[in-house]
């Protein structure tokens, strides 16, 4: 490694007792020959069990080639931690030392399933990289890229890193890829990988059963140059896709099915009434469907108020980008950032079919907290269509829908939807046209509520964040009349502006910072004499000109709710029944 010498073509196992030793600069040196693989082992228990030692600061910047690190550290636990961090590392292998490709193997201890190290293979060869795919994918039991120890059946349904579509799943995704297109099987493979963080957990098998299948049901062409039967695909074979995509969109009604006996955890729950109650916690290991219990009881004035609701947490991300989003925050360390990521609807299927089956308790299950819930509707399965049936086969649990878009062109094909709620996040103009970047205007958003409502669906209103621009008081007046113009939502829900300091930190623009004043235990807010009054306004201006008081507060102190004379006890806010 020593400069003026050249690095000949080799394949290269790091694999270090613990975590020194191999800095990234020398990792990025070995990388330096296109030709060069690495396989390298990312000691993540040791990492995680010595990270927070202040005095092994340096040690981890030069691992990881950077101090971002510091942040996921701050701000993430467990599992999320440990993605976070690999996916950090191969972050830095993809930006900073130019590969192409990466993929992980997790290797967990023998005694329990808790993961030791992870097998992380590197190159800038497709070829070498399917064959290495191809070994991970056949040494896990499950196809889950993983040893997971002793338990490896048994665990099946735990967390997976990647998890795995069906072909029927890879068939779509090809035809939307390529459509339109004649292209070499290989560079189909070389192309999917590309960006390295949405690649599909997919190995060359899985893609030649794809194809062929298409082949037989005649959706695309296949030209047999390198190899001459039907047996399989390789090299120069050419696939000729259609420009339009063959598999039609339809209203999807799952049929109903036994799913495997994922575990439902149960936890006793204090409601902000005082009663206690047990409620459902997570289902397995809560990747799909988690309580949203971030919010402590209130016990002093200055308490956020957040009653605790379920999630179903079927993607991340947002494909708009309104300027104070707390995703920024929350997801600023992720190689994909805010970027709309949809998970697995196989399991998302089975985590919400084990809780319809055995839970008794009537739930509403927020589709919107870390997402965008219609920003699924552009997929060749949109997830409205996806998910509104599944909750139609029971009258006990509905589906909250939150969103900026107005694209509700599926909404409007299902029926039934009795178990659905449609949610709009609206803000006064001046504040949306300015920091709600991307998101379609207030008014086509009202327009979109209106057809909803006329269509019978149940609609309510977030008006949130409310801003105290110049001449506020015009600004969400007009925005009231606006809306009740059109039609009578169920329930609004008022919130003002308010920042975390993560979020703060993971804007790019931040002139709505000069809002804040007061610091509560859900970021810094409004001053309360500013959002007593906007409340205040909006509120009476509901009573007077509309005789309505479905009124509620989202994030807001317990003194705010008894200033307004309003009981928090009773609160019946966006997200619950």
């Amino acid at each position: 490694m020593d400069e003026g010498y050249v690095l000949v073509p080799s394949f290269f196992f790091v694999d270090p007792f613990g975590f020194s030793g191999i800095p990234f600069h020398i990792i990025t040196k070995i990388l330096s020959n296109p030709r060069t693989e690495v396989f390298f082992t990312f000691m993540a228990r040791d990492i995680a069990r010595f990270i927070q030692l202040p005095e092994l600061e340096d040690t981890f910047n030069s691992l990881f080639g950077t101090d971002k690190w510091k942040a996921i550290l701050a701000s993430l636990q467990g599992w999320e931690r440990e993605i976070t961090l690999i996916n950090l590392y191969r972050e830095q292998l993809h930006e900073v030392a130019n590969v192409k490709y990466s993929w992980p193997f997790r290797v967990c201890t023998s005694e329990r399933m808790q993961t030791l190290y992870y097998l992380l293979h590197v190159t800038n060869n497709v070829k070498g990289h399917s064959i290495m795919k191809d070994i991970m994918f056949n040494q896990s039991v499950d196809g889950n890229f993983a040893y997971l120890g002793p338990k490896d059946i048994a665990a099946r349904f735990q967390m997976k890193l990647f998890d795995i579509n069906s072909i029927e799943e890879l068939k779509k995704l090809l035809l939307e890829r390529f459509k339109g297109r004649t292209i070499a099987y290989d560079r189909i493979q070389e192309e999917i990988c590309i960006p390295w963080y949405s690649e599909p957990p997919y190995i060359n098998t899985h893609y030649n059963q794809a194809l062929k299948k298409l082949e037989n049901e005649g959706k695309i062409n296949i030209n047999r140059i390198t190899s001459k039967t039907s047996r399989g695909l390789s090299g120069n074979d050419e696939i000729t896709f259609p420009q339009s995509n063959p598999i039609a969109i339809d209203a999807l009604s799952p049929t109903p099915k036994r799913v495997g006996k994922l575990k439902i955890h149960y936890k006793e729950y204090q409601r902000l009434d005082g009663s206690k109650e047990i409620l459902v916690d997570k289902v397995n290991d809560g990747s799909i469907i988690k309580r949203f219990d971030k919010t402590p009881l209130p016990t002093r004035s200055t308490s956020v108020i957040c009653p605790h609701f379920l999630e179903l947490k079927w993607a991340y991300g947002c494909p708009f980008d309104c300027a104070w989003c707390y995703l920024k925050g929350t997801f600023r360390f992720l190689p994909t950032g805010t970027k709309p990521i949809i998970k697995d609807f196989i399991k998302i299927e089975s985590h919400t079919r084990r809780f319809l089956e055995e839970v008794m308790t009537p739930e509403i299950f927020n589709t919107g907290e870390i997402a965008d819930s219609l920003m699924g509707e552009g997929l060749i399965t949109p997830f409205s269509k996806f998910i509104i049936p599944m909750f139609e086969e029971q009258n006990m649990h509905k589906v909250l829908f939150v969103t900026k878009s107005d694209n509700i062109k599926h909404l409007l094909q299902i029926n039934p939807y009795n178990q659905a709620i449609i949610s709009f996040s609206l803000n006064a103009d001046e504040v949306a046209r300015k920091w709600e970047r991307g998101a379609p205007s207030v008014e086509r958003r009202i327009e979109a509520g209106r057809k909803l409502s006329q269509a019978d669906y149940e609609v309510r209103i977030r008006v949130d964040p409310i801003v105290a621009i110049p001449d506020w008081e015009t600004h969400y007046a007009n925005l009231i009349d606006q809306i009740f113009t059109y039609f009578t939502p169920s329930r609004i829900t008022l919130g003002s502006l308010r920042g975390l300091q993560s979020t703060i930190n993971g804007c790019r623009d931040t002139s709505w910072v000069q809002y804040l004043k007061e610091n509560s235990n859900w970021g810094k807010k409004v001053d309360f004499k500013t959002r007593y009054e906007m409340y205040a306004t909006i509120i009476n201006q509901l009573k007077k000109s509309y005789d309505y008081s479905e009124v509620a507060l989202c994030k807001e102190t317990m003194a705010m709710w008894g200033r307004l004379g309003m009981n928090y006890r009773k609160i019946k806010c966006n997200c619950i029944w």
